[in-house]
């Protein structure tokens, strides 16, 4: 639905309805409102005058450039984003000021608001679509102005001044009485393009990660792939030694770096490579070790690649349900919680690494997201690829267990509930259930380092929880987040 932007036909006979309603309206605060279906939680451009009896909404918006009347508290302040200097500088002079008049401008798409106030002020709309454009100047009474602030950050201001125009130029202008029949009609058809205006912003945005994250998923898969045939690939240690192992009594010389063994089954002299710096039963170890080497890895890229083959399903779905014109709101929220990554966010470098981390993702009660590896591999990719310096790392004390994460906003902590939250996840993918009252530690990831040479780390700086298995609280994260 497109935004109903006036003419200045239409914007003359909209002012003649808006003027009872704001004559005398005294400001009693100014704010950047709130829009939950934005991604970024509200417009850009946007601005309320707050009135005892209703709220005046402006929009400078390219091609959504308009003025609605709304009932009271409609709108609320948004709670995230910086205000500009045009909404901070309005906030400061209004606040207080009553409403003297409205007026248009003959043949000029210019709405102007006058306030009671020594000297006089004026706000003027340049409800222009392609380049609107809102300046408060200071009225002087031999009618000079000074320029107070502007929305593209003017340096001086020229009073536009009225056109005329012929029968014929105003003829093709757009009249359209159904569309300001009344202030309610026409500011309902404003918030309902304003709905969907932002309804669709928040789907592309999110159509726009999940194509970040497949692409991330399937860089995985191959990489997993590869990793799989360089494993395959590798000589058959097994069998180099199981027939060390036949002939190990008889004592095999090493010469040329090679072990010369006759294989009975093939009936045939195999060469087997060996290492002169051990002797034969070191080096029969480690054939042995290499070769459950192998198969684990083999094992491992088999089990991951099967869980990021199911997240790219999960994925393609989405995608497939995004692209359909039916989609709602909630719809859009579910599949948010199932990425594990809210457009509001814009870190996409974390983003793509959600999406190829094959542990387990869940989304708390206030909305922060929780990592949970299951196995060393998916424990040091959480810990050392996926989180940042900031973020809560959470571990079982003393006993080997989960890494468990919280992903932190730039400036922001979690809540005791968060917590919560993360130490039953850390809990229960420690096979802890049984456990009883155990002590889970958290610090910051930055306070977390790597053993030399081993998988285990050592932390510091760290706080300790103790709790039990909350079974609700488990349903709760499940029956919303499970990945």
């Amino acid at each position: 639905m497109r935004y109903p932007c006036l003419s200045f036909l239409e914007l003359q006979r909209f002012r003649l309805l808006l003027e009872p309603a704001l004559n005398g309206a005294r400001i009693d605060r100014v704010f950047v409102p709130e829009c939950l279906e934005h991604p970024l939680g509200f417009f850009k451009n946007e601005v309320v005058f707050e009135t005892r009896y209703g709220q005046i909404l402006i929009s400078l918006r390219a091609q959504a450039c308009g003025i609605a009347y709304l009932p009271p508290k409609t709108l609320r302040p948004a709670k995230v984003g910086t205000r500009s200097g045009f909404d901070l500088s309005l906030s400061k002079t209004l606040d207080g000021v009553r409403i003297e008049s409205v007026s248009t401008i003959p043949g000029e798409r210019f709405l102007v608001i006058s306030f009671s106030s020594q000297p006089e002020l004026k706000l003027f709309l340049n409800l222009l679509p392609a380049l609107p454009d809102g300046s408060l100047v200071t009225v002087f009474d031999d009618q000079s102005h000074s320029l107070i602030c502007s929305s593209r950050n003017r340096t001086d201001f020229s009073a536009p001044m009225p056109r005329d125009l012929s029968d014929e130029v105003i003829a093709k202008i757009p009249n359209r009485t159904d569309l300001i029949s009344s202030i309610e009609s026409y500011s309902n058809l404003w918030m309902q393009a304003r709905l969907e205006d932002a309804t669709a912003l928040r789907k592309q945005k999110l159509l726009n990660l999940l194509t970040q994250q497949k692409g991330s998923v399937e860089r995985k898969l191959k990489s997993l792939f590869q990793q799989e045939e360089l494993s395959r690939n590798e000589p058959d240690w097994n069998y180099y030694g199981t027939l060390l192992q036949t002939h190990f009594y008889s004592k095999p010389i090493l010469k040329n770096k090679h072990y010369s063994l006759f294989d009975y089954e093939k009936n045939a002299e195999v060469l087997v490579p060996g290492d002169d710096k051990l002797n034969t039963k070191q080096q029969l170890e480690k054939f042995f070790h290499l070769a459950k080497r192998s198969r684990k890895r083999i094992d491992e890229s088999q089990q991951r690649s099967a869980a990021l083959k199911e997240k790219l399903a999960a994925i393609t779905k989405q995608e497939e349900r995004l692209k359909e014109s039916s989609v709602s709101f909630e719809e859009l929220k579910k599949i948010e919680l199932e990425t594990g990554f809210t457009p509001a966010q814009s870190d996409r470098d974390t983003s793509k690494k959600i999406a190829g981390f094959s542990g387990k993702i869940y989304r708390s009660q206030e909305g922060l997201t929780i990592l949970s590896g299951r196995s060393k591999d998916e424990n040091l990719e959480l810990t050392f690829k996926i989180a940042r310096g900031n973020d809560l790392w959470l571990h079982v004390k003393g006993r080997p267990g989960s890494h468990t994460v919280i992903l932190l906003p730039p400036g922001k902590t979690a809540s005791l509930e968060t917590l919560l939250d993360a130490a039953n996840l850390c809990l229960l993918h420690s096979g802890g259930k049984e456990w009883g009252k155990t002590e889970i530690d958290y610090t910051q990831r930055k306070y977390v380092k790597k053993i030399k040479g081993q998988s285990e780390v050592t932390y510091s700086a760290n706080k300790t929880l103790m709790i039990t298995i909350e079974e609700q609280r488990l349903k709760r994260l499940y029956g919303e987040n499970e990945k």
